[in-house]
This record gives structure tokens, C-alpha cells and sequence, in this order.
């Protein structure tokens, strides 16, 4: 089964486009009659801004999950069939961010909607994790040759292995956590965005360059 990582990310990259565009339905202006005054409308902005700030933070979570996403595939060189349903699986639980926003933006200081979207965010850092950790384990990310690539490799993979473990951690402690204080939970749900804020990735292209020139001092150290 050959099927191209960008066939694999072009799908994505639509299903995340329209998680998102879903997701921002959920914010609606609340209906006014003639006549309204200045603070009525200001009052009324007041009510949508819970709305606001849970579609912020989940934008911001699957912008990240998108940024990560697109690296991860960056570094495949070859997508097989369980690589294919394990990222479904990561879409499906991705797609269901709107529902526990939703949740959050009415009942901000409900504790089960802290609890579902928390739960919701593990689920999505885990089957991240598993795709991850399965691409890494099957070989299917670019065997290069030169032992400079695979190193980069192998160190991302550490890398966001152990960035992905402290995410989870920090999700899984923020459901219980919901029933004693929802600050607490909301104090989790930031640790993971800080971590992914930057994706864990390799440069190609000035990894290639680095082995251009070490190959041409090589051949210079020969010839000399």
C-alpha cells in the first residue's frame, strides 16, 4: 500500500479546517430589538466573552496539533495502513474539540464541562503520541543513510516522547482536578500549549546543507 504523506496531509489540513469553521458557529451575538442603548450592547458583548475565550484556547490547541501534524509527516517517508488509522483516530478525537468548547463557553465554571474537555484534550494528546510512536517504531520516517539525519531524527522523537508524556500527565491531573477547583484545572490545560508552542521538527534543508559541506571536506581531506 503506497500512499503519499501529502495526500495524507492535504485530508487533514481539510478536516481541521472545517473542526475549526464548526467550532466558531458556536460564538452567537445575542438577538437585540430596536431601540438598544450603548451599554446593552456592551452588556451583551460581557456574555460572549466566555465564548470567546474557549474558542481562542481551542484554536490555539489545534493550531499546535495541526503545526505538530504537519512535521510529523514532514519527517514519514512512507505512509502504511495502521499509520492511516491511527491518524483517523487523531482526527476523530481532534474533531471532537467543538462539542466540550461549547460546554466550556456556557458553563465555564461547571465542573463537567472542565472534566469532558479535559478529557477530550487527553484523548487528542494520545493518539497523537500513538502515531507518533508508531511511524518512529515501523521505519517509516526517512532512513537516510547518513548517520547526521537519523540522529536529528531520533532526537525529536525523545524529545516530543517525553513533551508528549507531561502534556497527557498535565490533562489527565486537570479532570479530577475539575471537581475540586476548575482553576486548577484551567492552570493544567496551559502547561500543554506552552510545550508544542514550538513543533518538534527537523530542518531538512539545512540539515542537506551540512551534509553537502561535510561531504565536500571529506573529499578534500581525500584528495589531499
Amino acid at each position: 500500500m503506497n500512499i503519499s504523506t501529502n495526500r495524507v496531509e492535504s485530508f487533514s489540513d481539510g478536516v481541521i479546517a472545517i473542526i475549526i469553521t464548526i467550532m466558531v458557529f458556536n460564538i452567537k451575538f445575542p438577538h437585540m430589538t430596536m431601540p438598544y442603548t450603548h451599554a446593552q450592547i456592551a452588556k451583551a458583548l460581557i456574555v460572549i466573552i466566555p465564548s470567546l475565550i474557549s474558542y481562542f484556547f481551542s484554536f490555539l490547541i489545534i493550531g499546535i496539533m495541526w503545526l505538530n501534524h504537519h512535521h510529523l509527516y514532514h519527517m514519514a517517508e512512507k505512509v502504511n495502513e495502521k499509520l492511516l488509522w491511527l491518524n483517523l483516530h487523531f482526527l476523530f478525537w481532534l474533531s471532537l474539540i467543538p462539542f466540550p468548547t461549547s460546554m466550556l463557553s456556557g458553563n465555564p465554571f461547571l465542573p463537567e464541562s472542565t472534566a469532558i474537555y479535559g478529557s477530550v484534550l487527553f484523548m487528542v494528546s494520545f493518539s497523537f503520541s500513538l502515531m507518533r510512536t508508531y511511524a518512529a517504531r515501523k521505519d517509516l520516517m526517512h532512513s537516510d543513510k547518513d548517520r547526521l539525519i537519523q540522529r536529528q531524527i531520533d532526537k525529536v522523537n525523545r524529545r516530543a516522547k517525553l513533551k508528549n508524556f507531561v502534556g497527557m500527565a498535565a490533562y489527565f491531573v486537570a479532570i479530577p482536578m475539575a471537581y475540586v477547583s476548575v482553576y486548577i484545572s484551567f492552570a493544567c490545560f496551559i502547561i500543554p500549549p506552552i510545550l508544542f508552542f514550538i513543533p518538534d521538527g527537523i530542518d531538512s534543508e539545512r540539515l542537506a546543507d551540512r551534509i553537502i559541506k561535510k561531504n565536500e571536506k571529506s573529499s578534500h581531506t581525500i584528495s589531499g
